[in-house]
């Protein structure tokens, strides 16, 4: 048998039907048929190739483009063609379409050479009966003379209709004046044609007048206001005829249904080549229907408006960030309250030791960083679902705005402290006692945002990004799109990316070169480590993170996620790793819970020896205090240092003298940090383990 999988389905869009119709642009009737001939296509969903002519100077070149039309179409292999045959100037390219076995059916006009054509269908209302009926209605409103106006005399169905009038009033004994042909669009020399005609005077008592046309109704109308005792009745429903009802000028129109006129030849065709079925019937009547009063209102300005139909929605994948959104204001809001948490966790303990050589100033500058780096995220979730274009423009610019500026604050205050903790290190290396404020260490920052602020002006003012919607590359049928923030139109954007590139690199080798030079100082007094391990989180997260949102910058949603991920992972880590073991020892020295194995003496912390049961006696450790007090704190160099020693009983050998010094470097350095009420020592440096004296028996 035959499987159904075989039969592939048709694509509409790749049908094309064409249309030749005789109505030109200044005849209203022909507004409908074509209106709703486009609805049709547009509801089928094919392609309508379907030009309007303007009015021509005679009818013979007007019918001559007709034909000229058809047999282009057919050329070009449309699946199928209606047209009207207004006369037999066009029967030829009709013929010349059949033998290129295009489909053909016409409508409105030449339903007789339809059917010595062979023509699948021909669509319109019976016009010798429409003609007759009209015949009838004006005899029965009292009329005792008729006559007919035609405005396309060489048109086969207004001929017929103007015959079966004539017959009409024959039948009834009542005087033909015979049919008039009169102008589509000029007034003046409508009237002078019907007067001349008619050829009397007076208000034209029981003189009546069928118009075949709409197009001549409003010239006609003006006709019975100098005779007024004129009846009317007219073909089709043009816009005065309404009025015309309403006010009794007209006695009544006639329908043809121009709105199936225009739609059903589309759907037929449309359905034959795509199934190869039709109706049987050859004609399909669309009229005569008689109106001989005003319709509602409401239906009025409906048949104004063609019956137009509400566009369907496009089933447009426009990639928006509706779904993702929440997820990524979550993690911003974990992020900035953490942030803070631990700026007010730092400003109710600032007058702990702990916090104080941690410098709450510095600490207070990362949770300010990481809470901008932070509310980046929002501005990155704002796309057309909620704001307009332009809204997303700005924050397309509020973004790297808000970002920058949150980097160079976290990462430049952990070069700060780092480099100040140095600079301490290394002038104690001489004996030499320094005095670095923070005013010191806050001049590369002050810089930096700077130059920061300055970069992101320019870029703003002279070049800034702007949103667009673009058609996803994949997209086949263009309805699949996805917006993203563009550069300028000038190279002053990519100038200014490289620049703040320029600047954050530099933080993060300046804060990395200091973490360096002071890996060997011990973790109470340097960051390092913790700097160390925020730089390969950051190593990682960006080797992953940039070659993703490359891969996905035509998907928002992905790209939305994986820059969210990236700035959370990144404000985490860091705040983490600095506030954690803070606040672990700030509730150790709370609970008095920390021990140490080492002796205090001055300032100067004698860690005891590992291999030894005791360290330094109680008398040791007095006389040491002693021999401080009586030099001042004042140590010049090495040697002095060593003589001390001696003087209070301690022997230390010589190639370890150096360390000692080291340590009594170091209890200098925590003696001045002690007494600064904001800190010396590094964001990330340790607190200092309570100190307790010893005795040893």
């Amino acid at each position: 048998g035959v499987s159904p999988s075989a039969c592939k389905c048709q694509d509409r869009s790749e049908i094309v039907i064409g249309g030749v119709l005789h109505g030109v642009t200044t005849d209203p009737f022909w507004d409908i048929v074509f209106a709703q001939a486009r609805q049709a296509a547009d509801d089928l969903g094919i392609t309508l190739r379907l030009d309007r002519l303007e009015p021509q100077p005679s009818e013979e070149i007007w019918h001559a483009k007709m034909a000229s039309k058809m047999i282009n179409l057919c050329n070009e292999g449309v699946d199928g063609l209606f047209v009207t045959i207004p006369s037999e100037n066009v029967v030829r390219a009709i013929e010349e379409c059949q033998n290129l076995n295009v489909p053909v059916m016409s409508v409105n006009t030449g339903a007789e050479l339809s059917q010595k054509l062979g023509l699948i269908h021909h669509i319109s209302q019976l016009e010798y009966t429409a003609g007759f009926g009209a015949g009838k209605r004006l005899i029965e409103s009292g009329m005792s003379e008729g006559f007919c106006l035609n405005p396309e005399a060489g048109n086969t169905a207004l001929v017929e209709r103007c015959k079966g009038f004539e017959d009409a009033l024959a039948e009834n004994s009542i005087p033909y004046l015979g049919m008039i042909s009169v102008p589509l669009d000029n007034e003046a020399l409508f009237t002078a044609n019907v007067e001349q005609a008619i050829d009397r005077e007076g208000d034209w008592d029981g003189l009546s007048v069928l118009t075949v046309g709409a197009s001549v109704v409003s010239a006609l109308l003006s006709l019975k206001e100098r005779r007024p005792a004129l009846l009317i009745g007219t073909f089709d429903t043009p816009d005065a005829l309404f009025q015309g009802l309403e006010e009794g000028t007209i006695l009544f129109g006639i329908d043809q249904n121009p709105f199936v006129q225009g739609y059903m030849p589309v759907w037929l065709l449309t359905l034959l080549s795509h199934t190869k079925q039709h109706l049987q019937n050859n004609f399909i009547e669309t009229g005569p229907s008689y109106v001989d009063e005003s319709p509602s209102e409401a239906l009025q300005v409906c048949v104004l408006n063609d019956f137009e139909v509400c566009p369907r929605p496009v089933q447009e994948n426009k990639n928006q960030l509706t779904r993702i959104r929440p997820l990524g204001l979550a993690l911003a809001a974990v992020s900035l309250a953490l942030s803070t948490f631990f700026g007010v966790w730092v400003w109710l303990n600032m007058n702990r030791s702990c916090i104080k050589k941690s410098q709450p100033l510095f600490l207070g500058m990362i949770c300010i960083g990481t809470f901008l780096m932070a509310s980046t995220i929002i501005p990155l979730g704002i796309d057309d679902s909620i704001v307009s274009p332009d809204a997303c423009s700005r924050a397309c610019m509020a973004a790297p705005w808000i970002f920058s500026i949150g980097f160079t604050t976290a990462f430049t205050a952990l070069f700060c402290k780092i480099w100040r903790i140095n600079i301490l290190i290394t002038s104690s290396q001489s004996f030499r006692r320094v005095n670095v404020t923070a005013m010191d260490v806050m001049k590369p920052f002050a810089i930096l945002l700077t130059l920061n602020v300055i970069f992101l002006l320019v870029w703003t003012i002279v070049d800034p990004m702007e949103w667009e919607r673009n058609i996803t590359s994949s997209s086949a049928d263009s309805r699949s799109s996805y917006g993203i923030c563009v550069l300028g139109r000038s190279g002053v954007s990519t100038a200014m990316i490289s620049c703040l590139l320029v600047v954050g690199f530099c933080v993060i080798v300046l804060a990395n070169y200091q973490a360096y030079k002071a890996r060997r100082i011990s973790v109470e007094f340097s960051e390092s480590k913790y700097v160390a391990m925020c730089m390969v989180v950051m190593l990682q997260v960006l080797l992953i993170g940039i070659p993703l949102s490359v891969l996905v910058s035509e998907d928002p949603v992905p790209r939305y996620f994986v820059m969210t991920a990236i700035i959370f992972i990144l404000t985490m880590s860091l705040l983490l790793l600095i506030f954690v073991p803070k606040m672990h020892f700030v509730n150790d020295e709370k609970k008095g819970r920390r021990k140490t194995n080492s002796t205090n003496v001055s300032g100067l912390r004698i860690v005891k020896n590992p291999h030894h049961q005791s360290g330094l006696s109680k008398k040791q450790v007095n006389d040491l205090e002693n021999v401080f007090k009586e030099a001042g704190m004042h140590i010049g160099d090495t040697t002095e240092l060593e003589t001390l020693l001696t003087k209070a009983g301690i022997n230390i050998q010589k190639t370890t003298l150096s360390k000692f010094s080291a340590a009594w470097m170091s209890s200098q350095v925590n003696r001045q940090g002690s007494q600064l009420n904001t800190g010396s020592e590094g964001a990330g440096s340790q607190c200092n383990e309570p100190e307790e004296e010893e005795e040893e028996e």
